[in-house]
């Protein structure tokens, strides 16, 4: 089994996926107040925030990102800034809310083709000086890689407006994480499908002719 390596390029697209899911909680939250609050139960909600929230947190921790000492400030800024999502988002129509997060997911794609296609280009190019990639296979890696950076870093970004807008004020932290490891997690799916898809089996061999009797 091929393992995942994190690559420079996957760091970028994930930080690009969950800083567009941050900028795109407010839209998100308008559309939870405008019904997405309906999509799940009250306690499922409140369950799904706190896992998600707690995970995040440990995972920011341990990386260093969260220093204990300032847990306190950072809950405290967290507060004010969740008031005035909600404050903002009611201010939202559902319609604005909707082209907004559509902006956001947009931005993401936008940014994960540059990141992704850029990468790839310049591998394409040593290949072909080197002689190890033609130039039709060059072009094949750059689309290949562009297309599936963009999609990923979408992916990332939806989904982790599409976590704020069925459970609510998710804090900003856990929002970013999710949006980070969604965009890998899809970038890592695509891959293999496509080289799943090319591995294809080999038709079998015709069956050799009979030749007719002659009456």
């Amino acid at each position: 089994m091929k393992l995942f390596r994190v690559r420079r390029q996957d760091a970028l697209r994930g930080a690009v996926a969950g800083a567009q899911a941050v900028a795109a909680r407010t839209a998100a939250h308008a559309l939870f107040e405008a019904g997405g609050h309906e999509i799940l139960p009250a306690a499922v909600q409140q369950a799904v925030r706190s896992a998600v929230e707690r995970h995040a947190s440990r995972l920011l921790a341990g990386a260093g990102v969260l220093e204990s000492g300032a847990s306190a400030t950072v809950r405290a800024i967290e507060g004010r800034a969740a008031e005035a999502s909600v404050q903002a988002a009611a201010r939202q129509t559902a319609g604005a809310a909707g082209r907004r997060l559509l902006r956001g997911v947009s931005a993401a794609a936008g940014a994960g083709a540059v990141i992704d296609g850029g990468w790839a280009l310049l591998q394409a190019v040593r290949g072909v000086r080197r002689g190890s990639m033609t130039r039709r296979q060059a072009v094949a890696h750059v689309a290949r890689e562009a297309g599936t950076g963009a999609a990923a870093t979408a992916a990332g970004t939806a989904a982790a407006a599409l976590l704020v807008a069925m459970t609510g004020g998710v804090a900003a932290p856990a929002v970013f994480v999710v949006g980070a490891a969604a965009s890998l997690g899809a970038k890592m799916g695509l891959d293999a499908w496509i080289d799943s898809s090319r591995e294809v089996t080999p038709l079998p061999a015709p069956l050799p002719r009979l030749p007719l009797a002659r009456g």
